[in-house]
Order: structure tokens, then C-alpha cells, then sequence
């Protein structure tokens, strides 16, 4: 399967709630490698950004716009979805093998709370790790899979089925056992 140039995402911030295209560097190129800088080519400064194109940019008080496009600092986004029910894994992801080193992980359900929101879903570790493990890794970005996001603000809902989290903007994270 081949991805979109442009797929649809949503990106959280702590003031607003902006869904829009996407432009995914390469035809190998994940999501979360997109905010993670991983992908994106000079000049430097080039990576703070991330560009989304068709923008609806919905605020907290409840007013909504549209724009062509906005550019969002990588560091205030607080999390970024997919819209589309076809991409659980992420943008990018496939089920063929992969042209990127890959590890088997483990689902651990978590509820993690974030100034604004409260989410719970799947994170993902490998069997011998532990949660706090995921969260010392270099990557900004880690990802949920089949999580719901609360407002904590305006009492929106939203489920999504691929969740990538800014480690940096969250409050408390804890496993959730049954």
C-alpha cells in the first residue's frame, strides 16, 4: 500500500485543535518520524515547524476557522492523531516488511493526563521494558494506538485510532490495570 502524499491529521495543542493535511516527506515516512524530525531535510531551522495545509482550526472557547495553511512549532503540539480508521499503526505504517529496523512491542493500556486533557489508549513497549522506559527514550513523540482524548476544558471527545504524545507535555502517565 502506497500512503497519500497528504494524509489528514490532528494536531492538540493547549489552545486550539487544528486538523488539516499533512505532507509526508517520503513514501517510507511515518508520522511519528515526520515529528520527530527525523525525516525533514535542511535548512535547520526548517524542523521546529510542521506545515498542515486545509486547515479548520477549532479554539477552546468554540470558535472555529479555516486557513490554507498554518505552521505549528513542534514543541506546543501536545499530540497528534490520525483521522482515518485505516491507520492504527500510524501514517506510513505497513504490514509488509519494513524498511525500517522493527521490534515486536507489547500493549500496556495507560491513562495520561496533559494540561487540557486527559487520554487513555495503548502504549507500546518491548517485553523486557518497563513504562518509565518509553519514557526516557531520545524520541519526543511516542506512540498510543485506539485512544480517546478528553477536554478537559469543553468536555470534547475524540477517538482516534493512532495517537502520537509529546513526552515532554505530559503531566502523569500510569498503566491501567483491569
Amino acid at each position: 500500500m502506497i500512503q497519500a502524499d497528504s494524509p489528514e491529521i490532528i494536531l492538540f495543542t493547549q489552545m486550539e485543535v487544528l486538523s488539516g493535511s499533512i505532507y509526508i516527506s517520503t513514501i517510507e515516512g511515518r508520522l511519528l518520524d515526520e515529528l520527530n524530525g527525523r525525516i525533514t531535510a535542511a535548512p535547520e531551522n526548517r524542523d521546529r515547524f510542521l506545515k498542515l495545509s486545509n486547515v479548520i482550526i477549532e479554539h477552546m472557547d468554540g470558535r472555529q476557522e479555516n486557513t490554507a495553511a498554518a505552521y505549528v512549532n513542534r514543541d506546543t503540539i501536545q499530540m497528534a492523531a490520525t483521522s482515518s480508521p485505516n491507520t492504527s499503526r500510524g501514517i506510513g505504517s505497513k504490514p509488509d516488511p519494513k524498511p525500517y529496523p522493527f521490534t515486536e512491542k507489547i500493549p500496556v493500556p495507560v491513562k495520561i493526563v496533559m494540561t487540557g486533557y486527559e487520554i487513555t489508549g495503548n502504549m507500546y513497549r518491548i517485553s523486557h521494558q518497563k513504562v518509565e522506559h518509553v519514557l526516557i527514550e531520545k524520541t519526543k513523540f511516542i506512540p498510543l494506538t485506539d485512544a480517546n482524548v478528553s477536554s478537559t476544558l469543553n468536555n470534547k471527545q475524540w477517538r482516534v485510532p493512532f495517537l502520537a504524545i509529546n513526552k515532554e507535555q505530559i503531566l502523569s502517565l500510569f498503566e491501567l490495570h483491569d
